[in-house]
């Protein structure tokens, strides 16, 4: 189904959880978190979530500790019963490394995720790519496609993120984009990757995209609306509000456009990171280690705010659709 007539037919769920969140936004005029209790976001490190194109489920990587590390970062899926989330529950793995980022294949019946399984001998937080059906009983399998997982050995075992992997979108034309951080491809730090479709269900070569979207310095955590024409990621020293921030770019003709920071009705002076859009396209969802009102510390949260509120945005999304 085109962008267009998706974000025209929404379900119930998904429209009743852009209400909320343009209430709760109104009420307190800047970015709050994506319902707390729901999700049971408190004391828990929660990262941005993967929806169903119907809008009724989202996936979703849960740590029970405050810091990255500690503890196991576990797959999480979380139903809309018309009111209001259910509580997330574990998509069990045989393994209890970290998983990161879900998302939903187009069909809705199988995710993507980046998962720290088992890890080759001395390495660090080894995560590649594996698809997940979510009928009882499935296995994680190994995206095994050229150039798309790396392995984590020798001097790179404990790099940086060097030879990493984790995804950011599965399009309608089955286009897997993800970010990597790779010494001998890409033009920066980290980067953003396309694997293209290859019309049976896998995928080409992978490659890292050029510019405008990478630059020498750090891109990462993409997300791309199903049709392929708008891209949310996150930078770091390209202007912003500082630290990590979110950005957008659109697509036309095959190229895209030079991304832009949505500024400070989403951005802040922390990390800001790992946007998407509800189906609906009404709101934006992204993870943030912004200090929440009331409690001590910082923990990464899942954030939102109405598309509306965000102008740069709202505008990008409309030229997307055009």
């Amino acid at each position: 189904m085109r962008a267009a007539s998706y974000l025209l037919n929404m379900t119930k769920p998904i429209a009743l959880a852009a209400s909320a969140a343009i209430a709760l936004s109104i009420a307190h005029s800047e970015p709050v978190r994506f319902y707390p209790d729901d999700l049971g976001q408190d004391g828990r490190i929660t990262l941005s979530p993967g929806f169903s194109r119907d809008g009724t489920t989202l996936v979703l990587a849960q740590s029970e500790c405050e810091r990255i590390g500690p503890c196991p970062q576990y797959l999480k899926r979380s139903t809309w019963n018309g009111e209001r989330w259910s509580r997330p529950e574990r998509i069990p793995l045989p393994d209890d490394g970290r998983a990161d980022y879900p998302v939903f294949a187009p069909d809705g019946r199988s995710i993507i995720f980046a998962w720290g399984g088992p890890q080759p001998s001395g390495a660090y937080e080894n995560f590649d790519l594996f698809s997940l059906g979510l009928e009882e009983g499935a296995e994680p399998e190994l995206l095994d496609y050229e150039n798309l997982n790396r392995l984590r050995s020798g001097r790179t075992a404990t790099l940086r993120y060097v030879n990493n992997e984790a995804p950011g979108a599965l399009t309608e034309e089955g286009d897997l984009y993800f970010f990597s951080e790779r010494l001998d491809e890409g033009p920066g730090e980290r980067d953003i990757f396309v694997a293209p479709s290859d019309g049976e269900g896998g995928f080409l070569r992978a490659r890292a995209l050029g510019a405008p979207i990478n630059t020498d310095k750090r891109e990462d955590t993409p997300w791309v609306t199903p049709d392929g024409n708008l891209m949310l990621f996150t930078a770091s020293s390209r202007g912003g509000e500082g630290n990590a921030d979110l950005f957008v770019s659109t697509r036309s003709g095959g190229e895209w456009s030079d991304p832009e920071p949505l500024g400070p009705e989403a951005n802040g002076p922390y990390a800001d990171f790992a946007g998407r859009l509800t189906p609906d396209g009404q709101t934006l969802v992204f993870s943030s280690a912004r200090p929440v009102k009331g409690r001590r510390g910082s923990v990464i949260q899942v954030w939102s705010v109405p598309v509306a509120e965000v102008p740069v945005l709202a505008t990008a999304l409309k030229e997307s659709k055009n």
